[in-house]
């Protein structure tokens, strides 16, 4: 008979960062770590949501300090999982989610557009990867970084996201480097690939472009956009001990989409 594995999914007396944790997925994911006993470091680019979040996770009971943090940005990074490790001790899990998408035609797309969301996306993922990844092999004892990368890095879009599609290709090949690297330090490395979830920032391009959400249900055999709390089980999941023998995978959460493309 197998042991006792009741509490695989449990993250108590575990640390964790959520970049982008100011609002849709990020928050999600911050309050569902939290629900599974995570004290949770909720870092934004907007302090005042990052503030809202955490002020939200302690009403519920559970432990959050917030950070303002520009991912981009190398110092305020690494002066940032300093925080936490001050706060907490430790860090022993990271959802690095912050993203960004700025989308035009190709043909037509600004160096400016493209920088910014190579920066934040990819760069952005790495800087946080990089400083946690020293963290955990300086204190040892091993952790989980789950990146948030994208349907769009695995299949080509008609719909103005080169800079997009190139930055979650990127932070997938990343987390497949870093999984095999870090492995003898015991740091898991995975990443969730999700397609539309219904976050700000979708529902307002489709309200903008109503057209959208038909070119969007289109590609989802279930027939739906993702709910915020369909993309955070799976990130639980890798999070937590159930995954401890998966690294260096990328979990496609999307509704069937590649399945059907």
């Amino acid at each position: 008979m197998i042991r006792d594995i009741r509490g695989i999914f449990s993250l108590a007396g575990r640390a964790a960062v959520v970049t982008g944790a100011g609002q849709g997925l990020g928050r999600g994911i911050a309050e569902g770590l939290a629900q599974f006993g995570a004290d949770v470091a909720v870092v934004d680019i907007d302090g005042e949501n990052a503030a809202r979040v955490a002020d939200s996770i302690e009403g519920a009971g559970g432990r959050a300090i917030s950070l303002p943090c520009d991912v981009r940005d190398q110092a305020q990074v690494r002066a940032t999982v300093g925080a936490v490790v001050e706060a907490f001790g430790k860090i022993d899990t990271l959802v690095a989610n912050a993203g960004i998408g700025d989308r035009s035609k190709a043909e037509d797309m600004r160096i400016e557009q493209w920088e910014r969301v190579i920066d934040v996306n990819l760069r952005g993922v790495w800087l946080f990867d990089q400083e946690v990844g020293r963290h955990i092999i300086d204190r040892g004892g091993g952790g989980s970084i789950v990146n948030i990368a994208s349907v769009a890095g695995l299949v080509g879009l008609t719909t103005g996201n080169a800079n997009y599609s190139a930055s979650k290709g990127g932070v997938m090949a990343l987390t497949r480097d870093l999984a095999v690297e870090w492995a003898p330090h015991g740091i898991r490395v995975n990443a969730v690939a999700p397609a539309q979830i219904k976050t700000p920032l979708v529902l307002d391009l489709m309200e903008s472009k109503p057209e959208t959400e038909a070119y969007f249900l289109s590609r989802l055999p279930l027939g739906r956009l993702a709910d915020v709390e369909d993309i955070v089980g799976p990130v639980i999941f890798l999070a937590s001990d159930a995954a401890a023998w998966t690294t260096g995978h990328v979990l496609v959460v999307d509704g069937g989409n590649l399945a059907a493309f």
